[in-house]
C-alpha cells in the first residue's frame, strides 16, 4: 500500500514539473557544471518559487491594467492568462486536472466549480489575456461570476444550462435523474470511470462533494446531505477522490469481502452493524467512522469473528471466522434487520418460524436482550391468532370475574407491547380495572422477582407482574400479579404453546407452520429434492429461501456426533444462498441455534443425509425440505 502511494506521489510530482516546464519555458540560466545538481524535491520547490514570484509580479501588473467593466464581446482573441493557467496547474489537485484537460469546456466548468485552484485559492476573479487595438497581447482581471456569465454566451453554451440545473432550486430533480452505475467487473468499471470523465455533470457533482466534506456552512451541507442518499454520497466520495485514477475507483467495488460491499452501500448495513455493535459493546447506532473501523477489523483479522458478535443474545458457539462469514454474507438473502436469541427459546422451530416470517413480512423490531424472546413469541402468536386458531396459541390469563362470580380466561401474549391489546401488561391492567377497581389508566410493569422489593418507594403502589428470569423459558413462566403491594392470587397464567413445524397428523395439517404461513402471509412453497433444485429456486426467486428440518448430527457432524444408533436431534434450518469454492457448491444457511448474523456454509450431502434421516423418524414419513417464496 505504501509503495503504491509513493508511486502515485512521484507520478503526480513529475507530471506537474513537466507541465510547468512546458508552460513557463526555461528562461533561467542553466546550473554551472561546478554546481551540485539539485534533487527532485529541491527542483520542484525552486520551480514553484520561480513560478510564484512571476505570478505575483504578473498579477500586480494586471491589477494596474484592470478596468471597471469588461465586455468580452468587444475584445479580440480572449483567453485565460498563461501565467494564471500555470498557477492553476501548479496548485490544483491532480484528480481534477485530468478531467479539466479533456477539453476547453471541461476546463472552464472545473474552474467555475472551484475545482481548480490558483496561488490564492480565495481568488474571486479570473485573469484573462486579449489582443488590443494595436494587436498586442494585454492581460486584465474580471470577476469570476462576470467571466462565466459572458464566456458561456460565446463558447461552451451548454455549461450555462448545467449551472442552472445544479442550482438548489433544481437540484432535487437533477440528482434523481443521474444514474450512479455500480460496476460488476474490471472492464465494466473502467468503462464507467471513463464515462464520468466524459460526463459534463462531473465537476458540478464534485463541487457538491467538496461542499459536504469541507464547507463550514452547515445549512448548505445539510441541504445536500438531505437531498443525496447515503449510497450516492459514498459513490461521489469514491468518484471525486479517484477521477485521475481508475484503478483506485475500481478497487472499492471489486473487493470481494462483504464488509467493503456494505460500506459502499452495495449491501444492507444490518449485515454488519449488529455484529459491530456487539463487538464494541455499543447499544446505540454506530457512526460511519465506527462502522468503517469495524469493517477494517473484520477484513483483516479472521479470528476476530469466532468469539465475538453475539453478547447477550445466546446462540451456537463458536462462530464462523471472518473470512468464511464474509463469503456467506455476500450470498445470503435472509432479511435480518434485528437480533434474536436462539439460546433463550425452548423450541428451535419457533426461532426458524420467527426468521422466515420476518423475512417475508418484516416488521420494526427494537432489539434488546430483555425482549428478544418475547418478539419470537409474538411472531408465533400473531400467526396462529391470524387464523383464529386458539389451540395453536393456548396462553391465557385466568381470573375470577366479579360480574358472574365465575372464572374467565383471556388470550394474552407475553411481554410488554404498547401497540398490542393482547400484550401481557395491557391485559392485566384491563382485568384490574374491570374487576378490582383499579384506575382506567393503570400501567403494569413486568419485573424480575429478585428485583422486586415492596419496601422500596417505587414498588409501594401500582401494578407489577413478577417472574423469575432464571426459571422462565420463552414459552412458559410462573408469574404473580401484585397490585398496591397485594398479590392477586385469583389471577393465573396457563397454557404452553404446542405446534407442528411440518404436519405430524392429517387432522391438524392446516395448522402446521408450513401451511399457516402460506395462508396468513400469502407465500408459496414447493418441495426441494436435490442440489439443482436448490440452486434453481434460489436463483429464480429473488426473495426465495429454502427451509427444512433435519438431524443435526448429519447437518454439522463436526460439532454434533452420534453416540447411539438412530440418534437424531431434529433441527430446523434455513438455506438462503449458494457459492462456488474450489469447483464445489457450498450452501449458505443458518441452523435454528445459530446466531442470525452468522450464517454458515453447508454441503448438499450433509443436508440430504440430515433430511433423509429425519424422514425415517417422522410420523408421516414426510420429506422436510421446501423452497418458499412470496
Amino acid at each position: 500500500m505504501k509503495l503504491k502511494t509513493l508511486l502515485l506521489f512521484w507520478q503526480n510530482l513529475f507530471c506537474k514539473i513537466f507541465l510547468l516546464l512546458c508552460l513557463i519555458g526555461s528562461t533561467n540560466k542553466a546550473y554551472s557544471q561546478t554546481q551540485t545538481s539539485p534533487g527532485i524535491i529541491e527542483s520542484f520547490e525552486r520551480l514553484l518559487e520561480v513560478h510564484n514570484d512571476r505570478y505575483t509580479k504578473n498579477k500586480v501588473a494586471i491589477a494596474a491594467n484592470s478596468k471597471p467593466t469588461i465586455n468580452l464581446t468587444e475584445l479580440k482573441n480572449v483567453k485565460l492568462d498563461p501565467k494564471y493557467v500555470q498557477s492553476l496547474v501548479m496548485h490544483s489537485d491532480e484528480r481534477f486536472l485530468k478531467y479539466a484537460q479533456k477539453d476547453e469546456c471541461k476546463f472552464l466548468s472545473s474552474l467555475e466549480n472551484s475545482l481548480l485552484k490558483s496561488t490564492d485559492p480565495r481568488l474571486d476573479y479570473v485573469l484573462i489575456q486579449y489582443q488590443n487595438k494595436q494587436n498586442q497581447q494585454e492581460s486584465t482581471s474580471i470577476l469570476k461570476d462576470d467571466f462565466f456569465e459572458q464566456i458561456y454566451k460565446l463558447k461552451c453554451i451548454n455549461n450555462k444550462e448545467f449551472s442552472v440545473i445544479f442550482t438548489e432550486l433544481n437540484f432535487k430533480k437533477t440528482i434523481e435523474g443521474i444514474k450512479f452505475s455500480i460496476p460488476k467487473n474490471k472492464s465494466e468499471c473502467l468503462v464507467i470511470h471513463n464515462e464520468w470523465l466524459d460526463n459534463p455533470y462531473t465537476p458540478y457533482l464534485c463541487k457538491i462533494q467538496q461542499i459536504i466534506k469541507r464547507s463550514p456552512l452547515k445549512k448548505q451541507v445539510e441541504f445536500y446531505r438531505e437531498k443525496i442518499p447515503l449510497v450516492q454520497r459514498i459513490y461521489l466520495d469514491n468518484l471525486c477522490n479517484s477521477l485521475s485514477n481508475p484503478e483506485l475507483f475500481c478497487s472499492s467495488y471489486l473487493k470481494e469481502d462483504v464488509w467493503s460491499k456494505i460500506l459502499n452501500s452495495e449491501m444492507p448495513e444490518y449485515k454488519m452493524s449488529y455484529k459491530c455493535q456487539q463487538m464494541y459493546n455499543k447499544k446505540e447506532t454506530l457512526s460511519n467512522l465506527q462502522l468503517r473501523n469495524c469493517g477494517s477489523k473484520l477484513a483483516t483479522d479472521k479470528a476476530f469473528c469466532e468469539t465475538r458478535g453475539s453478547q447477550d443474545y445466546p446462540s451456537n458457539f463458536p462462530f464462523q471466522n471472518c473470512e468464511n462469514l464474509s463469503r456467506s454474507l455476500v450470498k445470503s438473502k435472509l432479511v435480518t434487520n434485528y437480533h434474536d436469541c436462539p439460546g433463550n427459546i425452548d423450541n428451535e422451530g419457533l426461532t426458524n418460524i420467527h426468521r422466515i416470517i420476518n423475512h417475508f413480512s418484516p416488521r420494526n423490531i427494537i432489539t434488546s436482550p430483555a425482549n428478544c424472546a418475547g418478539e419470537t413469541n409474538y411472531t408465533l402468536a400473531k400467526l396462529n391468532l391470524g387464523v383464529n386458531f386458539e389451540e395453536g396459541w393456548p396462553l391465557k390469563v385466568c381470573y375470577l370475574s366479579r360480574v358472574d362470580n365465575k372464572e374467565k380466561c383471556e388470550t394474552y401474549i407475553p411481554g410488554s407491547r404498547p401497540d398490542e391489546p393482547l400484550s401481557e401488561d395491557r391485559m392485566i391492567a384491563r382485568i384490574l380495572y374491570q374487576n378490582k377497581g383499579a384506575p382506567s389508566k393503570t400501567n403494569c410493569k413486568i419485573v424480575d422477582k429478585k428485583d422486586y422489593n415492596p419496601l422500596r418507594s417505587e414498588y409501594k403502589s401500582g401494578c407489577f407482574i413478577l417472574n423469575s428470569a432464571e426459571n422462565c423459558s420463552a414459552i412458559f413462566c410462573e408469574k404473580k400479579v401484585i397490585w398496591d403491594t397485594k398479590e392477586q392470587a385469583d389471577i393465573k397464567f396457563i397454557g404452553v404453546p404446542i405446534f407442528d413445524y411440518f404436519p405430524t397428523t392429517y387432522k391438524n395439517e392446516r395448522y402446521a407452520f408450513t401451511n399457516l404461513i402460506n395462508e396468513v402471509h400469502k407465500t408459496q412453497d414447493r418441495m426441494i429434492r436435490n442440489l439443482t433444485d436448490i440452486k434453481y429456486f434460489l436463483n429464480t426467486h429473488p426473495n426465495g429461501i429454502v427451509h427444512g428440518v433435519g438431524c443435526i448430527e448429519d447437518l454439522i457432524p463436526e460439532q454434533f456426533q452420534r453416540i447411539a444408533i438412530n440418534q437424531c436431534r431434529p433441527m430446523p434450518f434455513i438455506i438462503d444462498g449458494h457459492s462456488l469454492k474450489n469447483d464445489e457448491t457450498w450452501l449458505v444457511g443458518r441452523i435454528a441455534i445459530d446466531d442470525i448474523h452468522t450464517p454458515r456454509t453447508l454441503t448438499w450431502p450433509n443436508v440430504f443425509n440430515a433430511v433423509s434421516a429425519y424422514q425415517e423418524l417422522h410420523p408421516l414419513n414426510t420429506w422436510t425440505l421446501y423452497g418458499i417464496r412470496k
